[in-house]
């Protein structure tokens, strides 16, 4: 019996049968292609390409609803990677010279492309090496006509070194049951842990070389405790004891179901919102199942991901107007600004390059330099304000030079509207994203200006801790739990309910258990948060008393770190 310690990244507790993804792989044989015939592997390659993007249509097609436009705009740029002249054209140019085989020339060309993207110091660019391997598998995959089938899967627990984010959406999309995952450390904010956590897989990353372990015929994988940990080979005394504490985890899963459609209430009455974090589509059957308080971030960024153009004022309008349509027009939309830069850009629009794009030009700072686009955008919100209860957010702002900025263009749009007849919510709120530590620093005086604050938790943990939070290697240091980004949060609180005005997080911390009862006890009373979530936030919202929270706040603002902040409000929560 082996015990591996790691992180947890979606919490719960399995026992099954290890699957170890490895021994799937294709093999690849090199052998020399003659004058004659390289013509014929020229078209071996297009077809590939062809079948590939054919596989990838169909793919993006019947997961349309069934998970976020977040999710699916991995698939989405996989797709127009199947289309770079440079990669394409890498492979041609290389099938001529070296006159190989295109399965050899592939494996070369995407080992070549890989080891460049992770020599990058920029983490960002280090996540684009999995979209190349991921191309690459998918094109040697059409070659030999065959689609990895992981039958073998069902009912098991995946094992492999890295999981790439098209296999987790394919095997979702042909209903395996995968129990869990394990595997070696890619990055809590990688494409693959974000994914894993939409599609509700407890989800293991820790260890090293776990392909070699003997995992034995049954598999612990434990993400709910405090110290997650995956068991190979487990004893029978330790599988009897994680028998019992599985079924307690299924009478808590059982418990958050019954309190599905209670209102989420404190059990000293104080009403709590629970609301989504969206993207352009909203699926209203999956928005009411989970009993959500309204949209708390739509990311407006893949409306204009998505197209081949800057998206038109109307068309934007549109979108807008049904998503508040959909969710019921009472409720809560708020619309966050365009927001690119760092690891999200346009296809169109080519942005200057820069050293570290996590400081450079993103979120306001792109959108105040090129005023057309921001004006467009609030034009078409102010368009679909009417009769609904829509309000605007900007991200990534910086300073109170910034704010007075886009309060000026909101007001030229509003005088524009006002000329051409159109109707609008002349009160509409406007409130800021709070990612940065000089907007903490602020917070009091901007709250002048402001109506609402919206804290980002994952990139202020990333800007007050100085580390990126793509960093593999300094992904340690990356926790949102630390108490220096925990007394940032308070301060944010604290300066806006003094002044009267309304504070929520839309970060991943919003979701989760730790993350709620601490918000809670700060007084922040809006929470945002993927719809997966909403149920277990409801169920703990619902267990605790505001009034109770007082030396929970006090014990965590004087923690010395984040492992003592985890462990005191688990306690805690234990106790509910």
């Amino acid at each position: 019996m082996e015990r591996i310690y790691g992180k947890s990244i979606y919490e719960g507790i399995v026992i099954a049968e290890p699957y170890l993804k490895g021994q799937n792989n294709l093999e690849i044989e090199s052998f020399s292609v003659s004058e004659e015939n390289l013509e014929k592997e020229t078209e071996r390659y297009e077809h590939a390409v062809q079948r590939a993007k054919n596989k990838l249509s169909h793919l993006i097609h019947d997961l349309k609803g069934k998970v976020s436009e977040k999710d699916l705009q991995i698939l989405s740029v996989h797709f127009m990677m199947l289309d770079d002249p440079m990669f394409t054209d890498e492979i041609k140019i290389s099938l001529k010279k070296d006159k190989i085989n295109v399965e050899e020339v592939i494996k070369r060309t995407v080992a070549k492309y890989s080891e460049a993207f992770k020599k990058m110091k920029n983490p960002l660019y280090r996540q684009r090496a999995l979209d190349i391997q991921d191309i690459g598998e998918r094109l040697l995959e059409a070659l030999a006509d065959n689609e990895s089938v992981y039958d073998a899967l069902n009912g098991k627990i995946l094992i492999a070194r890295e999981i790439l984010p098209s296999e987790l959406l394919n095997i979702f999309n042909k209903k395996i049951d995968v129990k869990g995952i394990v595997m070696e450390y890619v990055g809590e904010t990688s494409h693959t842990a974000i994914l894993a956590k939409s599609l509700e897989i407890p989800t293991f990353m820790g260890g090293i070389d776990i392909l070699k372990k003997n995992w034995g015929e049954y598999l612990i994988l434990d993400t709910y405790s405090e110290k997650p940990v995956a068991i190979a080979d487990p004893s029978t005394e330790v599988l009897r004891e994680y028998k019992k504490l599985q079924e307690e985890f299924e009478k808590e899963k059982e418990e958050i179901k019954e309190t599905l459609n209670l209102p989420s209430v404190t059990l000293d009455g104080e009403k709590i919102s629970l609301e989504v974090n969206a993207g352009q589509e909203i699926d209203k059957n999956a928005f009411k199942n989970v009993n959500a308080d309204g949209v708390g971030l739509l990311r407006t960024e893949f409306i204009y991901m998505e197209g081949e153009k800057l998206p038109e004022e109307l068309e934007q309008a549109e979108i807008y107007q049904k998503i508040s349509e959909k969710i019921g027009e009472d409720k809560p939309l708020i619309i966050r600004t365009l927001d690119i830069g760092a690891d999200k850009s346009l296809p169109y629009f080519k942005m200057a390059p820069e050293q570290n794009p996590s400081l450079g030009e993103r979120g306001i700072r792109f959108t105040l330099d090129k005023k057309n686009i921001l004006k467009a955008q609030l034009r078409a919100i102010l368009r679909a304000s009417k009769g609904k209860n829509i309000k605007i957010m900007h991200p990534m702002v910086t300073n109170i030079r910034e704010i007075e900025a886009v309060l000026a263009l909101t007001e030229t749009a509003k005088e524009e509207l006002r000329a051409e007849g159109v109707e609008f919510n002349e009160k509409i709120e406007t409130g800021i994203m709070v990612e940065v530590p000089s907007a903490v620093l602020m917070a009091e005086k901007m709250c002048e200006y402001i109506d609402f604050f919206s804290i980002g938790s994952n990139d202020l943990a990333q800007y007050i801790l100085a580390t990126d939070r793509f960093s593999l290697r300094e992904n340690n240091l990356y926790d949102y739990y630390d108490p220096a980004v925990l007394r940032a949060i308070n301060l944010v609180a604290e300066a806006a309910l003094k002044k009267g005005k309304e504070i929520g997080v839309c970060g991943e911390m919003a979701g989760e258990p730790v993350g709620i009862v601490i918000l809670l006890s700060f007084g922040i009373k809006n929470l945002s948060m993927s719809n997966v979530f909403i149920p277990r936030a409801r169920n703990i919202v619902r267990k605790v008393k505001i009034s109770d929270l007082q030396e929970i706040k006090k014990l965590v603002l004087n923690c010395k770190n984040s492992e003592e902040v985890r462990h005191i409000v688990r306690e805690y929560i234990k106790k509910l």
